[in-house]
């Protein structure tokens, strides 16, 4: 089964209904099936093969959408980056990957031309210029006729690169059967279906944005896509387009949130809200359960590799608030000790994953071209998170760092999110990243970094005396310093990389 055979189905029992709004612009099921069959076929003719790579450097528009099911129909790999990547990452990523075609805009030809991209990687530009192919006249050129059936196998889809906060970004390979997978369990579990009306706020590159794409294609059902994400412009579509449900990781939902609660918004239409990426904080789910009580929370447990093996309910946000939820159907967790052992229930370990084989069900393939990564993360069927998590007697997940973050004091494991939770139950915190300091008696320390909420003012010692109620004295921060905003990379992550790197000197500066 591919993705862009039920698009096609869905054209045809649909094709007047809008699949993709975009401003003022509606592109229906009908006219995206005959426009990326025009693309498909137009690259074809130029040499494109099944299994060959295409970046898409190019932020969110219609034709970025359309590129992505051309690409599918073709039996090509789409490689979305953000518009954020700069000439050095584009390099590295052309030099990874070896793809056959880079789509961009002329916002990206600097930095395009700065990549200084090997010559036989075909340039196509979604403005007539110079530098490349025209992408109206390309998809004007093919034929709107199906391009040939794709066989059953290979199955690959796109490739997603993670966020390389430890090091060289990875190219996941995840499959037609990962993405289909992933979004039936989804929609099955959390009653989606294609009468729904969804809105993309954040890239389509990151993995929330790639999957309410998938949503479309998958459910037939209609999706709104801002060009970027603005807290009142966002209010504003929610509004005009009865949005039901709206897919965000916490940084955006606390931005939607401050502008809901500043301008008495009531979203009427919105029924769920669905949430992934780095942890979401409690306090901010008591602020939307108090101004938007009508809309049902999901938190997610979701990765690029792994898709969404764990999911916790809105019946049980208050229930488990800390928690991400149980497995999914279909998905099997188990948590092991650094020899490769079961832990005990409550015990932490690293979270492992399988769903059948890999690219099957949940879990990717396989990373690109990296034949050690592989042997690292996959054994024996099962796939290593680097996460660490426990799990409590009634079956739910918590999420207590990753192996990497893990801070050894003294001889006694401090995992950073429990630090973390202490730290963000204080009214004045806004946002807040633990990482390791060096210290001469006890090998290393709790640094943490915290930006205040706008208009709020706490010292660290208020700070970390606040810890005491919620964590062992060995687990507080032994330093604390606040900061405007936290680092983060091209895809919303905070980089703790960049923190632990500047904890010495900052260390040294409180002496």
């Amino acid at each position: 089964m591919k993705i862009a055979s039920l698009l096609s189905q869905h054209a045809g029992r649909t094709p007047n209904k809008a699949a993709v709004i975009y401003g003022d612009d509606i592109l229906t099921f009908g006219e995206l099936d005959r426009q990326s069959n025009r693309m498909a076929n137009a690259l074809l003719a130029k040499g494109l093969r099944q299994g060959d790579r295409v970046i898409l450097y190019v932020g969110n528009s219609l034709e970025l959408v359309v590129a992505i099911a051309a690409l599918w129909k073709a039996g090509a790999l789409p490689i979305p980056i953000t518009t954020w990547t700069v000439g050095r990452e584009l390099a590295f990523l052309v030099s990874d990957s070896k793809p056959f075609a880079v789509l961009y805009g002329p916002e990206q030809t600097v930095e395009v031309q700065n990549a200084e991209l090997p010559g036989d990687v075909m340039h196509i530009m979604t403005v007539p210029s110079k530098h490349g192919l025209d992408l109206e006249a390309l998809i004007a050129a093919g034929d709107a006729a199906p391009p040939p059936p794709l066989p059953p196998q290979p199955d690959d889809a796109m490739i997603g690169y993670t966020s390389g906060t430890t090091g060289r970004p990875k190219g996941s390979i995840m499959t037609h059967a990962n993405l289909i997978t992933a979004q039936l369990l989804v929609s099955t579990y959390c009653d989606q279906s294609g009468d729904d009306i969804f809105m993309i706020m954040t890239p389509i590159a990151h993995r929330v944005g790639m999957a309410r794409l998938v949503t479309c294609f998958t459910l037939g059902a209609s999706v709104v896509v801002m060009p970027r994400f603005e807290a009142a412009a966002a209010v504003t579509l929610i509004q005009k387009h009865g949005i039901t449900i709206i897919s965000l990781v916490p940084t955006v939902a606390r931005l939607l949130l401050e502008q809901i609660e500043a301008t008495g918004a009531a979203c009427p239409s919105l029924r769920a809200m669905t949430a992934t990426g780095e942890a979401f904080p409690v306090a901010l789910k008591e602020r939307l359960a108090a101004v938007l009580p009508h809309v049902g929370l999901w938190v997610f447990y979701g990765m690029t590799e792994g898709g969404i093996p764990a999911a916790l309910r809105p019946d049980e946000q208050s229930l488990k608030p800390t928690s991400v939820g149980r497995p999914m159907p279909g998905v099997e967790i188990r948590l092991t000790d650094e020899a490769g052992m079961d832990v005990q229930t409550g015990q932490p370990g690293e979270v492992l994953l399988r769903s059948g084989a890999p690219g099957q069900a949940m879990v990717a393939r396989e990373y690109f071209n990296r034949p050690e990564a592989n042997g690292e993360a996959y054994k024996d069927g099962w796939f290593r998170t680097g996460d660490v998590g426990r799990f409590d007697e009634d079956g739910y997940l918590y999420l207590v760092d990753r192996v990497k973050d893990m801070i050894l004091s003294g001889g006694l494991n401090v995992y950073s999110r429990e630090v973390e939770q202490a730290l963000e139950a204080a009214p004045a915190v806004r946002e807040v990243a633990v990482v390791a300091g060096p210290d001469e008696q006890f090998g290393e320390c709790v640094v943490a970094y915290v930006a205040l909420k706008p208009g709020w003012a706490a010292t660290a010692e208020e700070l970390i005396a606040h810890c005491r109620d919620y964590i062992a004295g060995y687990k507080k921060p032994k330093y604390l310093f606040c900061l405007d905003d936290l680092p983060r990379n091209v895809n919303g992550k905070v980089v703790k990389a960049t923190l632990r790197e500047r904890a010495p000197q900052d260390i040294l500066g409180t002496d």
